[in-house]
């Protein structure tokens, strides 16, 4: 995904300073607020007591991979009230990672074995009937099993299977006028699922890249009631270990519900506002799109492009 061309691409993006500069419409970036990031950051270096660097904790090991009791705690509690979890989420039911790809790749290791497989699917709910979504995951289970992979995650518990939600565009849902029957952010925390699916094979991911406009600030959360797996994660993440100091800045952002609230409302108002000059563009030029009410991206149709 990222190699030298694209790395090559990226290093000289558009900007009102740079006009020759390249948009990459692939890449899922949120830029309205960045300015507003670097402020933030930057006034932690600032002579406060907001971050505070001591000897005995961020120069050391401290708390090894697993993320700084100050981040996980301002976590756990940005979780509990924001995803409006039906069970509090603790600051033990926390793992760091740098970044929700990380998350995910650290799951998949400590869940999987070899030639076992975790099956998914992304935004089918925006297209299809929820009974076609549950005929093709079956069906691609199927599939899996008769080419010899044991699939060890899924979206269905019928067969103990451990479920894991995405949740990384959390706080980036915005009202849109055209969708009739909009549907808001429902995390998989809030849910009642006890009879359901064992507490303990359900496993919530979070990435801040996205809701917070700070892709290079890299955060992602593990919230999972499994003290095994938060053991296994732990001992295979020496190599993507987030700076405390980093980790910080996060929990300064996290602890300070007053710019939080303010950055987030604001946010939304600029996404509702650039959606509709998107959006206003397509229909001027006879573009067709699909209608979103969250995400940083408009899906466009290709059916008529291809040549069947």
């Amino acid at each position: 995904m990222y190699g030298a061309r694209l790395e090559k691409t990226m290093a000289n993006p558009w900007s009102l300073n740079n006009s020759d500069g390249i948009v990459i419409l692939r890449l899922a970036e949120n830029s309205l607020l960045q300015e507003d990031i670097a402020d933030f950051v930057k006034a932690q270096a600032s002579p406060t007591v907001t971050i505070a660097v001591l000897p005995t904790e961020h120069p050391t090991y401290s708390t090894r991979p697993r993320g700084s009791r100050r981040l996980r705690r301002a976590a756990a509690a940005f979780m509990t009230e924001e995803f409006q979890a039906r069970e509090p989420v603790t600051e033990d039911n926390i793992f760091v990672t740098p970044g929700l790809a990380s998350a995910m790749d650290a799951n998949a290791r400590v869940i999987g074995a070899p030639y076992e497989g975790i099956e998914g699917y992304s935004n089918l709910e925006d297209l299809f009937h929820p009974e076609v979504n549950k005929m093709a995951l079956e069906s691609l289970l199927r599939k899996a099993e008769d080419d010899g992979i044991t699939v060890r995650a899924l979206l269905v518990s019928k067969l103990q299977l451990h479920f894991i939600s995405d949740e990384i565009y959390a706080k980036s849902v915005f009202v849109n006028a055209a969708i009739a029957t909009p549907i808001s952010f429902l995390s998989t925390l809030t849910l009642d699922l006890r009879d359901v699916i064992d507490p303990t094979i359900l496993h919530v991911l979070y990435g801040a890249s996205k809701d917070f406009c700070a892709n290079g600030l890299r955060l992602g959360l593990v919230s999972t009631r499994n003290e095994g797996i938060i053991g296994a994660v732990s001992s295979i993440s020496m190599f993507s270990w987030s700076p405390h100091v980093l980790q910080d800045v996060w929990a300064a952002k996290l602890e300070d519900k007053a710019w939080m609230d303010n950055f987030m409302g604001r946010k939304t108002s600029l996404m509702v506002e650039n959606y509709r000059i998107a959006t206003s563009f397509f229909r001027e030029h006879g573009i067709r799109f699909c209608e979103h009410l969250r995400h940083l991206l408009l899906g466009k149709p290709i059916t008529p492009q291809l040549r069947l």
